[in-house]
């Protein structure tokens, strides 16, 4: 099994960050989660927006305070390395927050900003001290 990721952003940026998944690699569709393969690193993508069904109702209402309304990405990744060179051209010039699922809701913005001062930051290891959702309360996918 494989962590997980979850992208919130407003319409009008989940289609770009959408367009440019499809264009990130090689895209194959698959059951449960498409596939995205861009070198070495393999993704499960899912765009579908069902990830939402694992969100709490003051989850969905807390985000939607932040952002207004907003459709989700699910990303399913095998290291940080891989998902952070991805998200360093998904998350270029839009707007919306990454959910690390350790219990953090980061802007698109202050995850490029902490990428440029730390380029090894990995969220998984903040996570022992934050607090939030407790870790592992969306679902793994294995693809």
């Amino acid at each position: 099994m494989r962590p997980t990721i979850v992208l919130l952003g407003p319409p009008e940026d989940h289609k770009r960050i959408v367009t440019r998944l499809r264009q990130a690699g090689i895209h194959d569709e698959g059951l449960i989660l498409d596939r995205l393969d861009r070198g070495e690193c393999g993704f499960g993508v899912d765009t579908s927006g069902d990830v939402l069904d694992e969100f709490s109702e003051g989850e969905v209402d807390g985000i939607r305070h932040r952002i207004g309304e907003f459709q989700a990405i699910l990303l399913e990744y095998s290291g940080v390395s891989c998902i952070r060179d991805l998200l360093g051209e998904l998350l270029q010039g839009v707007s919306g927050l990454l959910d690390t699922n350790f219990g953090e809701l980061i802007e698109y913005e202050e995850v490029l900003e902490r990428f440029r001062r730390d380029p090894l930051w990995d969220w998984r290891s903040a996570a022992a001290g934050c607090s939030g959702r407790p870790v592992g309360t969306r679902p793994v996918i294995s693809t």
